[in-house]
C-alpha cells in the first residue's frame, strides 16, 4: 500500500515538473486532444484508409509463384465518390514481372467498389497506393524467396 501511494506521489511529481515546462505542457495537451475533433483525427483516418484499401485489394489478390516476397508495386486509382474504380494503373516503382501487375490490376477492379463509406472525410478521387508481396510462413518458401529476389537483383544489373 505504501509503496503504490510513493509511486503515485512519484507520478505526480514528474507530471507537476512537466507542467512547469511549457513546451512539454503543450505538447501532452495536443497528445490529449488527439482525436477530440475530426479535424485532429485526420492523419490517422488518412492512414487507416490507405490499409483499408490495401486489405479491400489484398483480398483479391494472390500473388502469382514468379514474384518474390516483399516485393512492392504503386497502383495509382482513379474512383468516384462512393469507391467505384473508374481506372487504375501500376505505376513505378513496381517490382513485379507483367503477369505480376496483370493480376494486381485484375485484383483491383475485383475490389470495386473500393471502401468510402466512413472515409468521405479523407477519399481523394485519384491516390497512389503501394502494395506488398507477402513473406511466405513456410521458412523453406521465404528462402527460396530470397533467392528468387537475388536472382532477380542479378538480372536487372
Amino acid at each position: 500500500m505504501r509503496a503504490a501511494a510513493r509511486s503515485l506521489a512519484r507520478i505526480a511529481a514528474v507530471a507537476a515538473g512537466l507542467a512547469a515546462m511549457p513546451a512539454l505542457a503543450a505538447l501532452a495537451a495536443e497528445i490529449g486532444r488527439a482525436c477530440d475533433t475530426p479535424e485532429h483525427c485526420l492523419p490517422q483516418n488518412q492512414l487507416r484508409y490507405y490499409e483499408v484499401l490495401r486489405q479491400a485489394i489484398g483480398q483479391h489478390w494472390q500473388a502469382p509463384a514468379s514474384a518474390a516476397a516483399d516485393s512492392a508495386c504503386t497502383l495509382e486509382l482513379t474512383q468516384s465518390p462512393g469507391g467505384k474504380l473508374v481506372s487504375v494503373r501500376t505505376i513505378q516503382p513496381c517490382d513485379l514481372d507483367p503477369g505480376g501487375r496483370d493480376s494486381l490490376l485484375a485484383a483491383a477492379r475485383a475490389a470495386s467498389p473500393l471502401p468510402y463509406q466512413g472515409y468521405q472525410q479523407v477519399f481523394r478521387p485519384v491516390l497512389r497506393l503501394s502494395l506488398r508481396v507477402a513473406e511466405p510462413d513456410d521458412p523453406k518458401e521465404r528462402e527460396e524467396s530470397r533467392l528468387k529476389r537475388w536472382w532477380q537483383r542479378m538480372r536487372d544489373r
